[in-house]
């Protein structure tokens, strides 16, 4: 009889806290906009009108990509293979970074770095994410931040490898029409060496028309190591407060056996190694300046709740915007009836009978 009463002392404490934590949870939680809220929500806007012109431009140009797909914005895709494309892609990756919502995701990391208005951003990108170029610019240009931009032509598969598509073409044609603010300080060919090494003799002559009609001066780096060195010295001679890298670029990742390892989004500190041809991303790194990585983006998307499956409109991305706000007082309260029950119910003076 008394292990009887006590099983069921215990069955009632533990129903208590789960009730008590259902509540406290679920009763008197809210949702609260992040402080930084309408930042977030102009990026996104500002992306979608840069897509526009986007689309635009290329629909005059009756540019088109060769492969299906329904997103929304699907002229941001590329083509599967043309004469500059440096890689395989992922199809799949690239409809996900067409999301306009990356932009609230890069006000997100901003933000997380304390980074101030004034500060000065550098950025590299490949033309492998066009889209993701396009939301972190205006992420940045939101902010009202110093931009020190440099890209490269070259793209992976379904990317901006369109050869009259270009990255430099989107460059120009925001610039000229949407206002943005940013111009590429540097442009490179990309693909191994970020020298266009891989590329095919059609594929150089096509990312060097290219650059002469946007008028742009290529660099075409002896080695890697010139590369990563040139890049690195003008960021430090530029103050950069963060670094954003988008894509695969050589000379970001360098040779090094741990840049395969370095971690998507937001990073402080990433693990370095002491090659002589470790990458831009490792050297900037261990100046004490923080990271954003751009590459795996399937596993960024998931990780931040943006739509990893897009169809003809993409799944809200609520815990971008929102935040869950706990009322305290409800808390405490709740705690305190568990631990009241807890005291009373497991008090051996107080005995409970089984009726039969």
């Amino acid at each position: 009889m008394k292990q009887l009463s006590l099983n069921i002392r215990l069955l009632i404490v533990f129903v208590v806290f789960m009730a008590g934590f259902i509540v406290s949870n679920f009763g008197f939680a809210g949702i609260e906009k992040k402080e930084y809220d309408l930042q977030m929500q102009q990026a996104v806007e500002l992306t979608k009108e840069w897509f526009k012109i986007v689309q635009y431009q290329k629909e005059k140009r009756g540019i088109n990509s060769d492969v299906t797909s329904n997103v929304l914005h699907n002229y941001m895709i590329g083509n599967d293979f043309t004469p500059i494309t440096t890689t395989l892609g992922s199809l799949n990756a690239k409809e996900i970074s067409t999301n306009p919502d990356f932009a609230a995701l890069i006000v997100k990391f901003i933000k997380k770095a304390e980074i101030e208005n004034g500060e000065t951003i550098g950025v590299i990108l490949s033309g492998s994410f066009p889209s993701l170029a396009i939301s972190t610019l205006a992420a940045l240009q939101t902010l009202k931040l110093d931009v020190v931009l440099m890209s490269s032509l070259g793209a992976s598969s379904y990317g901006a490898n369109q050869p009259d598509a270009t990255w430099l073409d989107i460059e120009t044609w925001l610039i000229e029409n949407g206002g943005l603010k940013y111009k590429s300080l540097l442009v490179s060919m990309g693909a191994e060496n970020d020298n266009g090494s891989g590329i095919s003799d059609e594929g150089i002559r096509l990312m060097k028309e290219a650059a002469y009609r946007n008028n742009r001066e290529l660099f075409i780096p002896e080695s890697l190591n010139q590369s990563i060195n040139k890049r690195v010295n003008i960021f430090t001679s530029k103050s950069i407060s963060l670094l954003i890298n988008i894509g695969g670029n050589h000379a970001s990742l360098g040779k090094c056996t741990h840049s395969v390892s370095i971690p998507n989004g937001f990073n402080n500190t990433i693990q370095l190694c002491d090659d002589n041809n470790r990458g831009v991303i490792q050297e900037i790194n261990s100046h004490g300046v923080p990271i954003i990585n751009l590459l795996n983006i399937k596993g960024l998307a998931s990780k931040y709740g943006i739509d990893i499956y897009p169809g003809i409109r993409y799944s809200e991305s609520l815990n971008l915007f929102n935040k869950t706000k706990q009322n305290q007082v409800a808390h405490t309260v709740v705690l305190i009836i568990c631990l009241l029950s807890l005291l009373i119910l497991t008090n051996r003076n107080i005995s409970i009978y089984k009726k039969n």
